[in-house]
């Protein structure tokens, strides 16, 4: 009878033991932040327009003399500047903030759906945006959502696409 006994709690101690080492190991892996999606570019990007005809090299020197004031003294037409997990968009006299949500290739590009990071939440619900975004070449990308497309130039050195 005794041995009987002992083999009931030996099971169940090694149940226990299996439910309580994977309790462990699924905290510990919950404890960690998951991979953030990044850009898959970076940089200061200044949109290339027909309306202010200037060469990429001289409206990245506007950006480099006047900064994000380029755009209000209408030295170029519009700034992007990626960074890790957010987009600055600079248009005008508005600027923009926006969090990447979800981050898909697709099409020889990427689908990027953001969610503004103030003022643009309605009830609790964040207002989110979808565009496409294309890398050209090293220096150039252009972005396609439901207002239309255009075409970026970086002010800066090259880099490689991250994929």
């Amino acid at each position: 009878m005794a041995n009987a006994f002992n083999q009931e709690v030996v099971s169940y101690s090694r149940i226990g033991g299996a439910a309580s080492l994977g309790l462990l190991i699924g905290l510990i892996l919950f404890s960690f932040p998951a991979a953030a999606d990044v850009y898959p570019v970076t940089g200061v990007w200044t949109a290339i327009d027909a309306d202010f005809p200037a060469a990429a090299s001289e409206t990245c020197l506007a950006v480099k003399t006047f900064g994000v004031e380029a755009v209000s003294k209408k030295s170029i037409s519009e700034m992007i500047i990626f960074a890790k997990d957010k987009r600055y968009d600079v248009k005008g006299d508005v600027q923009t903030e926006t969090t990447i949500k979800s981050i898909k290739v697709a099409d020889g590009g990427f689908r990027i759906t953001e969610s503004f990071s103030k003022r643009g939440s309605w009830l609790g619900f964040k207002r989110k945006t979808t565009y496409f975004l294309n890398v050209i070449d090293p220096q150039t990308i252009e972005i396609r959502d439901a207002t239309g497309m255009v075409r970026y130039a970086k002010c800066g050195p090259p880099q490689k696409p991250r994929i």
